[in-house]
């Protein structure tokens, strides 16, 4: 019997069948590249803006935390750019800080945009009001909005508040609120408190709510004797850490009583400078 027409019919047969298949296997193209879909960001006041290529087909734009997976918000078809509200003043929450990516979903599938998450608050020119409070400006030098949780002014000062970077501070059940309000240009216009909001590059005057510069438990002209002093003053941030810096100050003149309050003030204090 000759097998050789037999072999060559098999091995015709094999090379058919397998043709056939590898011509019906689907073709799988590469997901898209980041570049290839975003085209830039932007943070405007509370919010994260995102910009898409006038070429790409964006189903969906998720802002998530990479660290944990949990998605904060959706925007299915963008027309363009995904608006995301990132900071809530109100109940001083912010998701900055927390690994922020935008995830978009094409037909070709996904790729993602990291959102750099720095905040830096500088504060400048502590002033003492005469009614012992202080007025001062915080600057964000970072690259995302700042919540301000709260200002502290601690130190050698009359009526310190909690130093929010010593050792016995607990960030978890700090509740006095923000301690500071928007003042001039900054003044709130809502319950929002959208004055505790920074944006990135900008400055915000604010005034303490509380008086660090008055004596709550009595005053004599030694304490207005014009001595230099340091205090501290610190931004406690609410997306995490904080940023403190010392400034020196005088208080000088007569002891006078605040109206409509059991403490005393020096009639004449000088003005502070952040270090």
């Amino acid at each position: 019997m000759n097998r050789r027409p037999l072999l060559r019919a098999l091995a015709t047969g094999t090379a058919l069948l397998t043709a056939g298949c590898t011509d019906s296997l689907p073709f799988v193209a590469d997901p898209p590249t980041e570049s290839a879909v975003f085209e830039s960001h932007r943070f405007e006041g509370p919010h994260l803006v995102v910009e898409f290529r006038d070429d790409a087909d964006v189903e969906r734009a998720v802002l998530y935390n990479s660290a944990t997976g949990e998605e904060y918000a959706t925007v299915d078809r963008p027309p363009g750019e995904a608006r995301f509200r990132v900071v809530f003043p109100d109940r001083m929450e912010t998701y900055v800080g927390r690994s922020l990516h935008v995830r978009a979903e094409t037909p070709d599938g996904r790729t993602t945009r990291w959102i750099p998450e720095r905040v830096h608050g500088y504060v400048d020119g502590v002033d003492a009001l005469p009614d012992g409070r202080a007025r001062f400006a915080v600057a964000n030098q970072g690259d995302a909005p700042l919540l301000v949780r709260f200002v502290g002014i601690s130190g050698d000062v009359p009526n310190p508040a909690v130093d929010v970077q010593s050792d016995s501070f607990d960030r978890s059940s700090f509740d006095l609120g923000p301690g500071v309000v928007g003042v001039g240009p900054n003044r709130p216009l809502s319950p929002s408190r959208s004055d505790l909001v920074v944006s990135p590059g900008e400055v915000a005057p604010f005034e303490t709510t509380y008086a660090p510069f008055a004596f709550p438990d009595g005053i004599d002209a030694a304490d207005c004797g014009g001595d230099e002093r340091r205090g501290a003053i610190a931004v406690l941030h609410a997306s995490g850490g904080s940023a403190s810096y010392t400034f020196r100050y005088r208080l000088d003149g007569d002891p006078i009583s605040v109206e409509g309050k059991s403490a005393a003030v020096c009639r004449g204090a000088d003005d502070g400078d952040a270090e």
